[in-house]
């Protein structure tokens, strides 16, 4: 079961969102000021002057009134739309800690310690956390019905960013609609995490050793109805590679996979279909019969990818720490891997099917993990357009 939690959420006031959240016109006010400390976060520790940066961020615009406190608790409706019409329409609520510790949260990827210690201890200097986690609701009936019930409220502030979506936000406070929500997802067994495992991992550590707050708050998410997800593939790209581990790929790969020379470039048509730019130009991998295996996550195409082409022809065995492997986002534009490929920048690239929500929750249910970068997940939702207090 899901235990919600309404909190009172510090955020932009409605004249100063877009300049808090996208930094718009080159504003001081950027959220970024707060989580800048993050970024490289696997590669060096913070300074105590990173904190007192943050720290002075949120003073600053505290006092200024350009962020302002909520009078009372509550959970928010979000909807963003992409500039192609595409709506993603869910809520945002805190979580109890001990559903993700309990496993009712679902998890689908490894965290790396180091990289979950140095947040926790972001999270330790600040005590606040400004991005909420991603999950997917398997109940897409109520989350649509109750939202639809209730989003006749004030809407408290909407904005267009620098990349053509548009965001809106409703805030929800009145006890029997809360009350409702809270006893329906106690009878949802389990939420699916979509986006975010390194930020709820550090949130849940951070509560779990602080009891007094995790009674009074939780972990902020944006919860949506699973079927709203757009799941997009990382692609792969090789660099520093010989000639000859491409050459003995496109001959040798005929073990596992039908090989096909391609005349132009193309995505993937379905599930078991691989296309890979190589220095002899593109190439189809297609999928032979009798691959099928007992555990969920060895029969994601990306498990493929790394057992019968990384491993066989490229000897990478740890697709986390090899070099010569770098992830693209799925949607970059395929002409853009051959200009780049032109220009000796990679030696080649591997593109995949997207993973479904269905292979997801199989990998979750099972308490398996997918390898590295195996899904793009929209929406990415906005960092300080809503902020957690820790108190």
């Amino acid at each position: 079961m899901i235990h919600v939690k309404p909190f009172a959420a510090l955020r932009p006031a409605a004249a100063h969102v877009d300049q808090v959240v996208c930094g718009k016109h080159g504003s001081n006010l950027h959220f970024g000021n707060v989580i800048r400390s993050l970024v490289g976060i696997t590669l060096r520790n913070h300074s105590e002057e990173d904190y007192r940066e943050a720290l002075h961020y949120f003073e600053k615009l505290q006092a200024g009134k350009v962020l302002v406190r909520e009078n009372k608790e509550g959970v928010y409706i979000y909807k963003q739309t992409l500039s192609d019409g595409k709506e993603f329409h869910g809520i945002v609520a805190c979580l109890a800690f001990e559903d993700y510790i309990n496993g009712d949260i679902c998890k689908h990827e490894n965290t790396l310690t180091s990289k979950q210690n140095l947040m926790v201890k972001h999270i330790e200097a600040i005590q606040k956390v400004g991005e909420p986690v991603l999950l997917a609701n398997p109940n897409d009936e109520f989350m649509s019905d109750w939202i639809q019930q209730h989003e006749n409220a004030d809407i408290v502030f909407e904005f267009s960013d620098n990349h053509g979506k548009h965001h809106e936000l409703w805030f929800v406070s009145e006890y029997e609609a809360l009350e409702n929500l809270k006893i329906s997802f106690l009878k949802t067994p389990r939420l699916y995490i979509a986006d975010g495992h390194h930020r709820i991992a550090s949130v849940a550590s951070y509560l779990k050793t602080n009891a007094d707050k995790s009674q009074r708050s939780g972990i902020m998410s944006y919860i949506l109805p699973e079927s709203s997800l757009q799941i997009k593939p990382f692609h792969r790209i090789l660099k520093h590679t010989d000639r000859e581990e491409w050459l003995d790929m496109i001959h040798n790969a005929s073990a596992d996979f039908y090989v096909d020379l391609l005349s132009k470039p193309c995505r993937p048509e379905k599930k078991g279909d691989i296309i890979s730019l190589t220095p002899m130009g593109w190439y189809r991998l297609r999928l032979k019969p009798g691959h099928t295996r007992p555990n969920p996550s060895e029969n994601l195409d990306v498990f493929r990818l790394e057992e019968y082409v990384f491993k066989k022809f490229f000897h990478i065995n740890d697709s986390k720490n090899d070099s010569r492997l770098e992830f693209v986002r799925g949607d970059e534009d395929l002409h853009s891997l051959e200009i780049w490929k032109n220009r000796g920048e990679i030696d080649g690239a591997f593109i995949l099917y997207p993973n479904t929500i269905k292979e997801i929750k199989d990998v979750a249910d099972a308490g398996e993990t997918m390898p590295p970068k195996s899904t793009w997940i929209e929406p990415k939702i906005p960092a300080g357009m809503l902020i957690n207090i820790f108190e």
